[in-house]
């Protein structure tokens, strides 16, 4: 049983409806989902998906820049965007009452921008001194340099952004093109969270989305990415050295999914964690510590960010290391267990009062399992973790031979090579 308040409607041309109706809430948050991202990007357009994302926001057959945002604006709601590695969304968040206005202008960017060729240049700067501003924040930074090490020549480890060469590059039939052969209704689907119905969704979408034939999208062509374990050092004339240490982990359908999310939570998901505790709280040697997880729709990964001073890069390094081993060879007590879980049921349910933060979750659930879970589904797997369970993913995952270590700051690889063990 899914419940009551989620439905799914899947058009003849394969453009799927779904959504979650919450009678208690006067808001909606509705998604206009593509399932392409910078990864399907060919050798040459990297950066294109993003590009297109800005580019709908600078007008369609019949409305301006202005009158784009107006329309919701107006109306108190907020219009928003953003490109993933797997995909690209389109997203509103209006009251209630507002939803018919919603759909029609997320149908309007989507299917009637002009992509004006003096907008396309106009854009290409914008774009470009985004790409500047990444490389001035070494926060930021890191993580690209941390993706294209750890993936390799694999699209994942590209940057979203693309680069500046990609960029200048781009043109409006390079664009047109791009959308002709990838936004195809079978990797599309308009997802919604809110007090709203799903008849009333669905006939909205009929009326403001264009007509269209059944075309039958040709599977995307993704190619499992193999993971780069090592040392890779970027000098750079940073005030703090920035750290990622990663490991491949699981894909978002593996069963063994809900364990790693516990052990995250452990590991650096909050101020009570290991890593918090050892690195901050003992060591006092990084201000920002934690861990996260990408999940990908065949692979993922665990990492660890943190930024510390130059001369304390090595031990750091060796100190994350050796708080993963000590997890693989200590049993995790039944208090520790009970509180990591508590923690992460309340973190997921309080970031479901959000009804952005719910149509995301059902977006993310139809794309990487092609099916929903419910939030007590959920709950009652996390219940059933084992100390053991945790213990073996540790055992799984943490293995040095694995790790990858991608470190931004004034410093060289030979000096942190004499003072880094793991």
């Amino acid at each position: 049983m899914v419940g009551p308040n989620y439905k799914k409607t899947i058009l003849p041309d394969g453009l799927r409806i779904i959504s979650e109706s919450i009678p208690a809430v006067r808001s909606i948050s509705i998604g206009f989902w593509v399932d392409i991202g910078s990864r399907d990007e060919p050798e040459g357009l990297e950066g294109i998906s993003h590009f297109i994302e800005h580019m709908v926001f600078k007008g369609t057959a019949s409305r301006s820049p202005l009158d784009i945002v107006s329309y919701i604006e107006s109306v108190g709601g907020v219009l928003n965007a953003f490109t993933s590695r797997e995909n690209t969304c389109f997203l509103a968040k209006i009251i209630d009452l507002q939803l018919p206005r919603a759909v029609e202008i997320l149908a309007d960017l989507v299917f009637n921008a002009r992509f004006d060729k003096d907008d396309i240049n106009k854009e290409k700067k914008i774009v470009l001194d985004e790409i500047n501003e990444v490389k001035d924040t070494p926060s930021d930074l890191v993580h690209d340099f941390f993706a294209q090490s750890i993936f390799g020549n694999h699209n994942l480890g590209k940057p979203i952004l693309g680069s500046s060469r990609t960029i200048k590059a781009l043109s409006k039939n390079k664009i047109t093109s791009f959308l002709a052969a990838n936004y195809l209704r079978r990797r599309m689907m308009v997802v919604a969270s809110g007090n709203l119905k799903h008849n009333d969704l669905v006939r909205l979408v009929k009326r403001h989305f264009p007509d269209s034939q059944a075309n039958h999208a040709r599977p995307i062509k993704r190619v499992k990415p193999g993971i780069q374990p090592g040392l890779y050092v970027k000098k750079q004339n940073t005030n703090q050295t920035h750290i990622c240490i990663g490991t491949p982990a699981v894909k978002f359908s593996h069963p063994r999914r809900a364990a790693l999310l516990l052990l995250n939570s452990i590991l650096g998901g909050s101020m009570s964690s290991k890593l918090f505790q050892k690195i901050r709280e003992e060591m006092g040697m990084a201000y920002t510590v934690f861990s996260y997880l990408d999940f990908f729709m065949d692979a993922g990964v665990i990492g660890v960010y943190l930024n510390t001073e130059k001369k304390y890069a090595g031990p750091v390094i060796t100190a994350v290391c050796d708080e993963l081993e000590k997890l693989k060879q200590k049993k995790i007590d039944n208090k520790e267990l009970e509180s990591a879980k508590e923690q992460l049921k309340g973190s997921l349910v309080l970031g479901l009062e959000n009804t952005s933060h719910r149509m995301n979750r059902l977006a993310k659930h139809e794309l990487l399992l092609g099916k929903y879970i419910t939030v007590d589904e959920t709950i009652a797997e996390i219940d059933k973790i084992t100390s053991t369970q945790v213990i073996n993913i540790c055992n799984k995952l943490f293995t040095p031979d694995n790790y990858a270590v991608t470190v931004l700051g004034p410093i060289t690889r030979k000096s942190l090579e004499n003072n880094i063990s793991w």
